[in-house]
């Protein structure tokens, strides 16, 4: 365990390039969406559409020929 600590401690004490320490930022910001996402309560359930009251309505099968005659 002791040997997991000191390897730990070395890389966070090694000089980071800029690049490097963007990547790591933006994989914690991800990382911590992602898991925002698998602990947060669903309480109403999962419901996908914009419920304005826009239906299809099925018309009979000889509406369109009714048109075109």
């Amino acid at each position: 365990m002791r040997d997991f600590l000191d390897k730990v401690k070395e890389v966070f004490e090694r000089e980071w390039s800029g690049e490097e320490k963007v990547l790591i930022m933006l994989c914690c910001v991800l990382l911590g969406v992602i898991y925002g996402f698998l602990i947060s309560p669903i309480k109403k359930g999962i419901s996908f559409g914009n419920n304005n009251g826009n239906n299809y309505n099925e018309f009979a099968d000889d509406y369109w020929l009714d048109d075109e005659e």
